[in-house]
């Protein structure tokens, strides 16, 4: 509980008294002993029309503005 109560979302760290505090995986994975052996997430690849319909879901932007950063 303790580090849930100094997160800060805004920056994505704790403040605690030596200091502003960033756990990395290899923090997590140093102090609770979980192995850490291969890739974290893979990605599948991205149709742009799949891409596009993800940005205007997610990011609420219109679909005109979705394709021309895709391109």
């Amino acid at each position: 509980m303790a580090f849930a109560e100094r997160w800060h979302k805004e920056t994505s760290s704790f403040h605690l008294p030596v200091g502003e505090v960033t756990i990395t995986l290899d923090d997590v994975a140093s102090f609770l002993h979980f192995p850490i052996t291969s890739a974290f997430h893979s990605f599948k690849t991205l149709h742009v029309d799949e891409a596009v319909l993800m940005l205007v879901e997610l990011l609420e932007v219109s679909a005109d503005e979705a394709r021309t950063e895709t391109t």
